[in-house]
């Protein structure tokens, strides 16, 4: 047996406590880092529209200063297939824990999706970090999705037809459209045959983005839209607070005497093409797209001189306003992992991250801080100025909707109907929808 003095068993004593304490220091140092790595659970799913690999890079970027994010993982669905595949993954079990949720699709969803109340994320605080139109996601029982991106609708226009027909600068009001535009640049046969065109506005089916014109009109016209009550939604779309003409009436009237014939407006009909495809090839004058179609105009026409500007107001307009598609981060109902997609919906919607995602999709932040730092860019600047307007609704169904929309505009086009009796059965047709 080993005899061992006092001095060399009070060292190895001494060894042993330090042995000891490291291990206990090593143990706390990987739960420490273990706790961190699973700051978003052990896997966070999101799905969504817009392009994947956009997401993907921004992804990896944050996940090079944030080593937690790399459990992050997005997947792009097409807008088509969108709604019956989250819908069957709910049904199955298989839910994704967060989607990104157009402002358009939030009524059809709402029931599927968790809605965060106001002692976990005040509503004060919401209002004071996002622009006043992402609040379209803040319904009387919560807010459903945190907002990260607005596509708001922009003027495109042409600058060599503007040019060239003696103007230097793009409308800022309607009335400079009518009274300028359209008969500087619209051009007819004796027969009254358009043979270039000002703006596209009239019809429906040539118009990519009639319906949104229609709600920008009307919302510039003071609409109060829809709105969320305990008794349902309040259909508001024709009524104005302020008082005076019938919003919604007073845009169906605008927009289709650019269709009249009969109409000094004239300058659209339903024999044109589609008023991209024309704007496109340079025979369109205006054209009013979302900001995110920037880069998609000029890559089909690289040699196309435009510009983009913010959208015309009333001459007499006191607020400013356009339409834009708000896009959040929605938790549903049936997430698996509803603590670790809300971190990371605070994450995306950070001031630095946020910044970066809506520049890498070419959307406008809805945050107020990066909107007021503005951009050098004037294309980015008037996007950023055009989502502090930006204005959307509640819509039952866009599909349905759209149809709905469609009908409104060619009875009145037709002479079925006029305009304020189409706006009638329109509304009556939209309320059967919620």
């Amino acid at each position: 047996m080993l005899n061992l003095r006092p001095f060399q068993i009070v060292l190895l004593g001494v060894f042993t406590f330090m042995a000891f304490l490291a291990l206990i220091l090593l143990g706390g140092y990987e739960r420490t880092a273990s706790v961190e790595e699973l700051a978003y659970g052990e896997r966070v799913v999101i799905w969504g529209t817009l392009d994947d690999d956009t997401f993907d890079n921004v992804f990896r970027n944050i996940a090079q200063e944030d080593k937690a994010f790399q459990v992050v993982e997005y997947y792009q669905f097409s807008e088509q297939s969108f709604d019956d595949e989250f819908i069957n993954a709910i049904a199955e079990g298989r839910s994704p824990d967060m989607i990104i949720l157009p402002s358009e699709s939030l009524v059809k969803h709402r029931a599927k999706l968790f809605a965060i109340p106001d002692d976990f994320y005040p509503l004060n605080n919401y209002r004071n970090t996002f622009v006043d139109g992402a609040e379209v996601f803040a319904l009387r029982d919560g807010i459903y999705a945190l907002p990260f991106a607005i596509d708001p609708i922009l003027m495109y226009w042409n600058r060599d037809l503007f040019a060239s027909n003696g103007l230097a600068q793009a409308p800022r009001t309607w009335e400079e459209v009518v009274a300028n535009v359209v008969p500087r640049i619209t051009q007819r046969d004796s027969s009254r045959n358009i043979l270039r065109s000002a703006i596209a506005f009239g019809e429906f089916k040539n118009v990519l983005h009639a319906k949104e014109m229609l709600m920008m009109l009307a919302v510039q016209s003071g609409s109060s839209l829809v709105s969320d009550s305990e008794r349902g939604y309040f259909m508001g779309l024709n009524q104005s607070p302020a008082g005076g003409r019938a919003p919604l009436e007073a845009a169906l009237q605008f927009y289709t005497d650019f269709s009249n014939a009969n109409s000094p407006t004239y300058s659209w009909n339903r024999a044109m093409p589609s008023d991209k495809n024309a704007f496109v090839s340079g025979d369109l004058a205006l054209y009013f797209g979302f900001a995110s179609e920037a880069e998609d105009i000029d890559s089909k026409n690289p040699n196309l001189n435009f510009d983009v500007a913010q959208v015309p107001q009333g001459g007499s307009a006191t607020a400013l306003r356009t339409y834009g598609t708000f896009y959040g981060f929605a938790i549903p109902r049936a997430a698996g992992n509803t603590t670790g997609a809300f971190n990371v919906a605070q994450k995306l919607t950070g001031a630095k991250v946020n910044d970066e995602l809506t520049r890498a999709i070419n959307m406008a932040s809805p945050r107020r801080d990066v909107v007021s730092a503005g951009d050098s860019s004037s294309y980015r600047s008037a996007m950023l100025q055009s989502g502090l307007i930006a204005r959307t609704w509640l819509d039952p169904d866009p599909v349905a909707s759209a149809g709905i929309f469609t009908r409104m505009v060619e009875d009145v086009v037709s002479n079925r109907s006029r305009a304020g009796e189409a706006v009638g059965d329109a509304i009556n047709r939209l309320v059967l929808e919620y």
